[in-house]
This record gives C-alpha cells, structure tokens and sequence, in this order.
C-alpha cells in the first residue's frame, strides 16, 4: 500500500501552523472543550448519538460499548470502535454555530487541563518544543486563554492536492501470521505495519510481535558478527561529520528538494511519464546529494539519517505508484492515464521489495490471511490456554 496518500492535513512547514499549535480537540488534545466566535460550547455525542453534558463523559464508552478508539486510521470506524466527538461541522453550521472556533482549556476541570498542555501536549516529541515551549515563553496561560481553529473544522491549514502525506492507514511492511517480516528473524509492529495507525494498534501488535519473536529467538543460536561489516557500517553512519560544510549540502535542503519532487512528480494524478521523472530525479538526488550530506553535531547526523530514509521511501512510494494500473478510490490514488478506477482485477495488495538493485514486485489477495478467528486460534493455541489457565478458566 505504498502508493497510498491522502492530500495533506497537517504538517509544520510551510503554510501551516504547527501540528496541535492551533485549536483542536484531536489526538493529543483529546476531548479538549470547543467553543464557537460567540464563546457557545460545542456539544460531544457519543457511538450513538447522545449528547454528553459533562467533560467526564467524553473519556467513557457508550453505555453497551466494550471501548472506543480514536486517531488517525479510524476518522471513518466501524459503528462498534465509535467514539465520543464533537458534533459533525455540517450539523455545527446547520443549528448556528459561528466560525471561528476555538479549544477552551480554561473550562475543563484542573486535572484535564493538565493533561493535555502539562503531560500530553508537553512531553510529546513533536509538540513539547515548538508548541509547549515556544508558547509558553511568549504567554500563552491555558488557565485563561484559547486557541483559534484555522480552517474549516481543526485543521491547521488547507493543504493542495499535489501536497501528500502518508495518513489514515497508509503502506508499511508486509508480514505474516507472527508480524514476522521477509527477513528471517526480523519483527514489526506500530506505524511500520502497513494500514496500521495510533496507539491502540501500537500497543497490540508490540505485545504480539513481542511474544512471536521471544518465541523465535528461544529455537536460535546467536550468528558470530563480521566485525569488517560493523567497522564499514560505522564508517557510513559517520561519514556526514567528517564533510566540509562550504562544499556539502545540509539535510534541510535535501529534504526540501525531496518534498518538492513528490509534489511535482508524485501529486494528487499521477501517470508514467511523471513517476518515472520523479525517480530520475531520486536517483540523481542519491548519487550527487547523498554522498556531500554533512552534520554538524550529532543531532543534525540523526536528521541526515531520517532524510535519507525519506529519500529510499520516496522512491518505495512512485514504484509502487507506477506498478498499479488503475486508478483506486480507497486508495486515494488517481492515473490520469489508467483513469478505470477499481477493477476487480487490481483488488489485490502490491507488495515490493529490492533484491540486488533491482526491484520486484508482487500481488497479494486482500483476503491472504484467510478467516481472522480460525487462523488466529491456529497459530496461539499455547497462548490462549496459558492465559485461560491463569484466569482461573
């Protein structure tokens, strides 16, 4: 699924405001109170519609319901996984609510408040600095003030088609039963997992991959290390601090350059004379850019390192792109020279991988997995009776 994008809806560069700097009720500002222009509060509902009268409520699940998820992957979830959330921005519109809106912190109880601007808001790596920090140094007292919502909804800025992100389930590793990938040895859990997304998936496939591969490492015998293979990996990861910074590139440019290639290359319609410009232009990013990256420090070695992660999964994403025929809606994903959207014989996974510099390509059924309880009982037996035994089942 690495050709699945969707058009960007957040992102800290360039027209946007920083994500979860402006007023939002999502994620890590998790159920923050909302108000609109007038300063009217707006109303929660839970999976079945109720409105919920107090800040407490928003945290709980229906009354039926065994537990509710939030994030990204599921803006659209099964009626069973529904949370509590704001009432819909049409139904807002319709009874008279007045843009612009804004995240209320000062109206929520002190421990809630503290949560999401003390715990949530700072000790999350992507918010702890720019939001937190920078915010509070120039005043900002949730006690007493709100933050504006930009946008229509809780955006922080409205982004162009050709502008991507990976989000709402996106492409990762192919795996099998034991989220044990093509390497032998070698496990997945989280974010790297293809559509997988958020916390609630994080945390079950890390307990799950944790066992299998536990389980895994029991029947093995440790390899002895090359020690020619280590000192040569450390030479490469070392590299960028030795280059002279007059005649090398920093990893800013390189991830601009980046960005703007997909943009132009890799955009909201896509077709194969562009893909394959796009993956031209990679390559000679790869052979002229990578080999001047410099880093000044070793957090700027760390940044050189994720662009160049960056740079290998951009050209994942436009292979990918050029092995789908037909254009897809579930996948956001539009050819304007394969315009046939969703034919039944592109209802299948594309799988891709390297071997020796050449890239392969293979389909896979949506169903591979076969039937989810039979097949899960089949593999977890041991598991399953362990844990019964010690419930006392």
């Amino acid at each position: 699924m690495m050709e699945k994008t969707v058009r960007a809806e957040f992102s800290a560069a360039g027209r946007s405001f920083p994500p979860y700097g402006t007023g939002n009720n999502h994620n890590t500002w998790y159920a923050a109170t909302m108000v609109d222009a007038r300063g009217v509060e707006i109303p929660y509902a839970d999976r079945d519609g109720r409105e919920l009268r107090t800040v407490s409520e928003r945290y709980y699940p229906a009354p039926g319901q065994k537990f509710f998820l939030k994030g990204g992957v599921i803006d659209n979830p099964k009626y069973e996984y529904r949370g509590p959330e704001t009432l819909p921005f049409d139904e807002l519109i319709r009874r008279g609510y007045q843009l612009p809106f804004y995240a209320d912190l000062s109206r929520m109880p002190e421990s809630e408040r503290k949560v999401i601007w003390g715990m949530m808001v700072g000790e999350e790596a992507k918010t702890k600095v720019p939001v937190y920090q920078n915010y509070t140094e120039r005043g900002f007292d949730p006690d007493r003030h709100m933050l504006q919502s930009y946008g229509t909804g809780w955006q922080s800025a409205s982004f162009l088609e050709q502008e991507r992100q990976f989000f709402g389930a996106p492409g990762g590793l192919m795996h099998d039963w034991d989220l044990k990938t093509n390497i032998d040895g070698i496990y997945a859990c989280g974010d790297q997992l293809y559509a997988s997304d958020c916390a609630g998936a994080a945390c079950a496939t890390g307990y799950y991959a944790g066992r299998k591969a536990a389980d895994y490492a029991e029947g093995v015998e440790l390899c002895q290390c090359s020690q020619e293979d280590i000192r040569a990996e450390k030479e490469r990861l070392y590299a960028p601090l030795s280059r002279d910074e007059k005649s090398g590139i920093s990893w800013k440019e390189l991830n601009k350059a980046i960005s703007k290639a997909m943009q132009n290359y890799c955009g909201g319609v896509k077709c194969d004379s562009l893909l394959l410009e796009g993956l031209d232009l990679l390559k000679k990013y790869e052979e002229e850019a990578v080999p001047v990256l410099y880093a000044a420090n070793p957090h700027e070695l760390m940044r050189v390192h994720e662009v160049m992660d960056i740079l290998t999964v951009a050209r994942l994403v436009l292979q990918a792109s050029l092995a789908r025929k037909s254009s897809s809606e579930p996948l956001c994903f539009m050819r304007s020279d394969y315009p046939e959207t969703d034919p039944p014989r592109d209802r299948k996974y594309i799988v891709i991988r390297q071997e020796d510099e050449s890239v392969v390509v293979r389909q896979v059924p949506l169903d591979f997995f076969g039937d989810l309880e039979e097949e899960y009982e089949k593999r977890n037996r041991d598991y399953m009776e362990r844990e019964a035994a010690g419930n006392g089942r």
